[in-house]
Protein backbone atom coordinates (compact mmCIF):
# COMPACT_ATOMS: atom_id res chain seq x y z
CA UNK A 1 0.00 0.00 0.00
CA UNK A 2 1.37 3.42 -0.56
CA UNK A 3 0.05 5.80 1.82
CA UNK A 4 0.29 9.58 0.51
CA UNK A 5 -0.14 12.94 2.37
CA UNK A 6 1.09 15.99 3.77
CA UNK A 7 2.33 17.04 7.69
CA UNK A 8 -1.14 18.58 8.58
CA UNK A 9 -4.47 18.39 7.62
CA UNK A 10 -5.74 22.12 9.16
CA UNK A 11 -4.03 24.34 7.04
CA UNK A 12 -5.87 27.38 6.83
CA UNK A 13 -4.31 28.12 2.98
CA UNK A 14 -6.40 25.11 1.77
CA UNK A 15 -10.18 26.41 2.36
CA UNK A 16 -9.88 28.05 -0.72
CA UNK A 17 -8.60 25.15 -2.99
CA UNK A 18 -8.20 21.91 -1.08
CA UNK A 19 -11.25 21.78 1.53
CA UNK A 20 -15.18 22.28 -0.15
CA UNK A 21 -16.36 25.77 0.06
CA UNK A 22 -17.48 26.53 3.42
CA UNK A 23 -15.91 23.43 5.33
CA UNK A 24 -15.81 23.85 9.16
CA UNK A 25 -12.69 23.68 10.95
CA UNK A 26 -14.13 20.81 12.70
CA UNK A 27 -14.91 18.88 9.51
CA UNK A 28 -11.42 19.59 8.03
CA UNK A 29 -9.34 15.64 9.11
CA UNK A 30 -12.66 13.90 7.38
CA UNK A 31 -12.10 16.26 4.33
CA UNK A 32 -8.74 15.34 4.20
CA UNK A 33 -8.94 11.72 4.37
CA UNK A 34 -11.89 12.09 1.67
CA UNK A 35 -8.50 12.86 -0.22
CA UNK A 36 -5.34 11.62 0.33
CA UNK A 37 -4.46 8.39 2.28
CA UNK A 38 -2.12 9.49 5.06
CA UNK A 39 -0.90 12.56 7.63
CA UNK A 40 2.08 13.49 9.59
CA UNK A 41 0.89 14.29 13.15
CA UNK A 42 3.57 16.76 13.59
CA UNK A 43 1.70 18.61 16.61
CA UNK A 44 2.95 15.88 18.24
CA UNK A 45 5.99 17.45 18.40
CA UNK A 46 5.06 19.92 20.47
CA UNK A 47 2.10 18.29 22.71
CA UNK A 48 0.37 15.19 23.22
CA UNK A 49 -2.95 15.73 22.30
CA UNK A 50 -5.72 14.17 25.30
CA UNK A 51 -6.80 10.83 24.75
CA UNK A 52 -10.19 11.93 23.07
CA UNK A 53 -9.00 13.81 20.80
CA UNK A 54 -6.84 10.96 19.25
CA UNK A 55 -10.45 8.90 19.83
CA UNK A 56 -11.83 11.83 17.63
CA UNK A 57 -9.18 11.67 14.89
CA UNK A 58 -9.60 7.70 14.45
CA UNK A 59 -13.59 8.09 14.32
CA UNK A 60 -13.18 10.76 11.44
CA UNK A 61 -10.80 8.33 8.97
CA UNK A 62 -11.63 5.38 7.89
CA UNK A 63 -9.57 2.43 8.47
CA UNK A 64 -7.62 2.57 5.35
CA UNK A 65 -5.96 5.85 6.50
CA UNK A 66 -2.94 6.13 8.57
CA UNK A 67 -1.14 8.80 11.19
CA UNK A 68 2.53 8.89 11.44
CA UNK A 69 3.10 10.75 14.36
CA UNK A 70 6.15 12.76 16.22
CA UNK A 71 7.52 11.97 19.47
CA UNK A 72 7.10 14.69 21.19
CA UNK A 73 10.12 16.87 21.67
CA UNK A 74 10.56 17.21 25.28
CA UNK A 75 11.24 13.40 25.05
CA UNK A 76 13.83 13.80 22.01
CA UNK A 77 14.76 17.58 21.51
CA UNK A 78 14.92 18.08 25.74
CA UNK A 79 15.78 15.27 27.30
CA UNK A 80 17.36 13.75 24.26
CA UNK A 81 16.23 10.58 24.98
CA UNK A 82 17.28 10.01 28.73
CA UNK A 83 15.07 9.33 31.77
CA UNK A 84 11.99 9.75 29.41
CA UNK A 85 10.45 6.52 30.17
CA UNK A 86 7.43 8.15 31.53
CA UNK A 87 6.28 10.21 28.72
CA UNK A 88 7.13 7.68 26.58
CA UNK A 89 4.55 5.26 28.09
CA UNK A 90 2.25 8.14 28.18
CA UNK A 91 2.62 9.17 24.71
CA UNK A 92 2.46 6.19 23.33
CA UNK A 93 -0.42 5.28 24.75
CA UNK A 94 -2.64 8.03 23.63
CA UNK A 95 -1.25 7.13 20.31
CA UNK A 96 -3.02 3.65 20.45
CA UNK A 97 -6.03 4.73 20.45
CA UNK A 98 -5.26 5.24 16.85
CA UNK A 99 -6.12 1.51 16.30
CA UNK A 100 -5.27 0.07 13.01
CA UNK A 101 -4.67 3.75 11.76
CA UNK A 102 -1.41 3.75 13.26
CA UNK A 103 1.22 3.97 10.85
CA UNK A 104 5.12 4.20 12.06
CA UNK A 105 6.02 6.89 14.60
CA UNK A 106 9.07 9.02 14.10
CA UNK A 107 11.59 9.83 16.36
CA UNK A 108 12.92 12.69 14.63
CA UNK A 109 16.77 13.59 16.83
CA UNK A 110 17.99 17.29 17.04
CA UNK A 111 20.81 18.20 14.80
CA UNK A 112 23.24 17.97 18.21
CA UNK A 113 22.26 14.09 18.22
CA UNK A 114 25.77 12.53 16.53
CA UNK A 115 27.18 9.50 16.74
CA UNK A 116 28.36 10.00 20.11
CA UNK A 117 25.08 8.91 21.22
CA UNK A 118 24.72 6.24 19.59
CA UNK A 119 24.32 3.81 22.65
CA UNK A 120 21.96 6.41 23.99
CA UNK A 121 19.58 6.12 20.40
CA UNK A 122 20.04 2.21 21.43
CA UNK A 123 18.90 2.15 24.71
CA UNK A 124 15.92 4.10 24.03
CA UNK A 125 14.95 1.86 21.49
CA UNK A 126 15.21 -1.37 23.57
CA UNK A 127 13.10 0.06 25.80
CA UNK A 128 10.53 0.69 23.10
CA UNK A 129 7.31 -1.65 22.51
CA UNK A 130 8.74 -4.20 19.78
CA UNK A 131 4.93 -3.79 18.31
CA UNK A 132 4.88 -0.39 17.38
CA UNK A 133 6.78 0.85 14.02
CA UNK A 134 9.43 3.35 14.77
CA UNK A 135 11.20 5.64 11.84
CA UNK A 136 14.57 7.26 12.69
CA UNK A 137 15.18 10.71 11.60
CA UNK A 138 18.88 11.36 11.50
CA UNK A 139 20.27 15.56 11.04
CA UNK A 140 23.67 15.26 12.26
CA UNK A 141 26.20 15.34 9.22
CA UNK A 142 28.78 12.51 10.63
CA UNK A 143 25.83 9.93 10.48
CA UNK A 144 26.64 10.10 7.11
CA UNK A 145 30.16 8.84 7.09
CA UNK A 146 30.38 4.79 5.69
CA UNK A 147 31.56 3.76 9.59
CA UNK A 148 29.09 5.30 11.65
CA UNK A 149 26.18 4.90 9.15
CA UNK A 150 27.06 1.52 9.35
CA UNK A 151 27.28 1.46 13.29
CA UNK A 152 23.64 3.40 13.09
CA UNK A 153 22.54 0.56 10.50
CA UNK A 154 23.10 -2.15 13.03
CA UNK A 155 21.34 -0.78 15.63
CA UNK A 156 18.00 -0.31 13.73
CA UNK A 157 18.01 -3.60 12.84
CA UNK A 158 18.23 -4.97 15.67
CA UNK A 159 15.55 -3.32 17.19
CA UNK A 160 13.31 -3.42 13.50
CA UNK A 161 13.20 0.30 13.52
CA UNK A 162 13.68 2.12 9.92
CA UNK A 163 15.92 5.12 8.91
CA UNK A 164 13.61 7.97 7.92
CA UNK A 165 14.16 8.95 4.15
CA UNK A 166 14.71 12.49 3.88
CA UNK A 167 15.08 14.37 0.36
CA UNK A 168 15.93 18.34 1.07
CA UNK A 169 17.44 17.98 -2.30
CA UNK A 170 14.65 20.18 -4.10
CA UNK A 171 14.82 22.59 -1.92
CA UNK A 172 17.85 23.63 -1.42
CA UNK A 173 18.85 23.55 -5.18
CA UNK A 174 15.46 26.30 -5.72
CA UNK A 175 16.22 29.84 -6.11
CA UNK A 176 12.41 30.83 -5.52
CA UNK A 177 12.43 32.80 -1.87
CA UNK A 178 9.91 30.77 -0.63
CA UNK A 179 12.58 27.74 -0.75
CA UNK A 180 15.47 29.82 0.29
CA UNK A 181 13.83 30.59 3.50
CA UNK A 182 13.08 27.28 3.95
CA UNK A 183 15.87 26.13 4.11
CA UNK A 184 16.83 28.07 7.29
CA UNK A 185 14.85 25.27 9.12
CA UNK A 186 15.38 22.09 7.38
CA UNK A 187 18.72 20.07 7.31
CA UNK A 188 21.12 19.53 4.41
CA UNK A 189 21.50 15.91 4.47
CA UNK A 190 22.84 13.65 1.91
CA UNK A 191 19.69 11.37 0.74
CA UNK A 192 19.88 7.42 1.73
CA UNK A 193 17.36 5.95 -0.14
CA UNK A 194 17.63 2.63 1.04
CA UNK A 195 14.28 0.13 2.42
CA UNK A 196 14.94 -1.69 5.43
CA UNK A 197 12.18 -2.90 6.66
CA UNK A 198 8.79 -3.96 5.77
CA UNK A 199 7.62 -0.02 5.79
CA UNK A 200 9.62 2.78 4.53
CA UNK A 201 8.50 6.63 5.59
CA UNK A 202 9.60 9.06 2.96
CA UNK A 203 10.35 13.17 3.89
CA UNK A 204 10.38 15.07 0.53
CA UNK A 205 11.09 18.91 0.96
CA UNK A 206 9.66 20.02 -2.59
CA UNK A 207 10.51 23.13 -4.41
CA UNK A 208 7.60 25.69 -4.75
CA UNK A 209 8.34 25.50 -8.53
CA UNK A 210 6.56 23.13 -10.24
CA UNK A 211 9.28 22.08 -13.22
CA UNK A 212 11.87 22.42 -10.84
CA UNK A 213 10.31 19.16 -8.72
CA UNK A 214 9.90 17.29 -12.07
CA UNK A 215 13.60 15.52 -11.95
CA UNK A 216 13.21 13.97 -8.85
CA UNK A 217 9.83 13.14 -8.81
CA UNK A 218 10.44 11.16 -12.26
CA UNK A 219 13.56 9.18 -9.79
CA UNK A 220 11.04 9.07 -7.09
CA UNK A 221 8.38 7.07 -8.51
CA UNK A 222 9.79 4.27 -9.87
CA UNK A 223 11.66 3.49 -6.94
CA UNK A 224 8.66 3.82 -4.98
CA UNK A 225 7.06 1.45 -6.61
CA UNK A 226 9.39 -0.59 -6.80
CA UNK A 227 9.43 -0.67 -2.86
CA UNK A 228 5.63 -1.66 -3.54
CA UNK A 229 6.18 -4.56 -5.75
CA UNK A 230 9.15 -5.78 -2.78
CA UNK A 231 5.98 -6.11 -0.70
CA UNK A 232 6.55 -3.05 1.39
CA UNK A 233 4.03 -0.26 2.69
CA UNK A 234 5.46 3.23 1.38
CA UNK A 235 4.44 6.53 3.25
CA UNK A 236 5.34 9.45 1.48
CA UNK A 237 4.94 13.03 3.19
CA UNK A 238 5.16 15.93 0.70
CA UNK A 239 6.11 19.51 2.63
CA UNK A 240 6.33 22.62 0.56
CA UNK A 241 7.54 26.00 1.84
CA UNK A 242 4.15 27.11 -0.02
CA UNK A 243 1.66 24.72 1.76
CA UNK A 244 -0.88 25.30 -0.41
CA UNK A 245 0.36 22.95 -3.21
CA UNK A 246 1.52 20.00 -0.34
CA UNK A 247 -1.49 18.25 -1.70
CA UNK A 248 -0.98 18.70 -5.27
CA UNK A 249 1.83 16.98 -4.86
CA UNK A 250 1.20 14.06 -3.10
CA UNK A 251 -0.98 13.11 -5.51
CA UNK A 252 1.64 14.02 -8.22
CA UNK A 253 3.45 11.27 -6.50
CA UNK A 254 0.38 8.79 -6.58
CA UNK A 255 -0.56 9.30 -9.73
CA UNK A 256 3.29 8.39 -11.03
CA UNK A 257 3.45 5.29 -9.10
CA UNK A 258 0.36 4.23 -10.31
CA UNK A 259 1.79 4.36 -13.93
CA UNK A 260 4.57 1.29 -12.39
CA UNK A 261 2.81 -0.17 -10.03
CA UNK A 262 -1.28 -0.87 -9.96
CA UNK A 263 -2.63 0.76 -6.96
CA UNK A 264 -6.21 1.42 -5.99
CA UNK A 265 -7.93 4.67 -7.25
CA UNK A 266 -6.64 7.75 -4.82
CA UNK A 267 -9.94 9.32 -2.60
CA UNK A 268 -9.40 12.21 -4.49
CA UNK A 269 -9.33 11.09 -7.87
CA UNK A 270 -12.85 8.77 -6.95
CA UNK A 271 -14.86 11.93 -5.83
CA UNK A 272 -17.89 13.61 -8.09
CA UNK A 273 -16.24 14.84 -11.27
CA UNK A 274 -16.62 18.55 -10.44
CA UNK A 275 -15.66 18.21 -7.14
CA UNK A 276 -11.91 16.94 -8.96
CA UNK A 277 -12.11 19.60 -10.96
CA UNK A 278 -12.75 22.53 -8.90
CA UNK A 279 -9.09 20.81 -6.92
CA UNK A 280 -7.03 20.27 -9.94
CA UNK A 281 -5.83 23.60 -9.66
CA UNK A 282 -3.31 22.19 -6.54
CA UNK A 283 -1.31 20.13 -9.28
CA UNK A 284 -0.59 23.49 -11.47
CA UNK A 285 1.89 25.10 -9.79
Amino acid sequence: MLYVGCAVWAYDGWAKNFFPPGISKDDRLRAYAARLTGVEINATFYAVPPLPTVQRWAADTPETFRFCPKFPKTITHTAQLRDVKTQTVAFLGVMRALGPRLGPLMLQLPPSFGPTRLLTLRAYLAELPRDVEIAVEIRHEDWFTPENAAKLDAVLAEFGAARVVFDSRPVYASAAPDAVKATEKKPDVPLVAVATRPFVVVRYISSPIRAENDPYLAEWTPRLAAWLKEGRRVYFFAHCPVEELSPGIARDVYRGVSTHHRLPTLPWDDLEPQVADDLSQLTLF
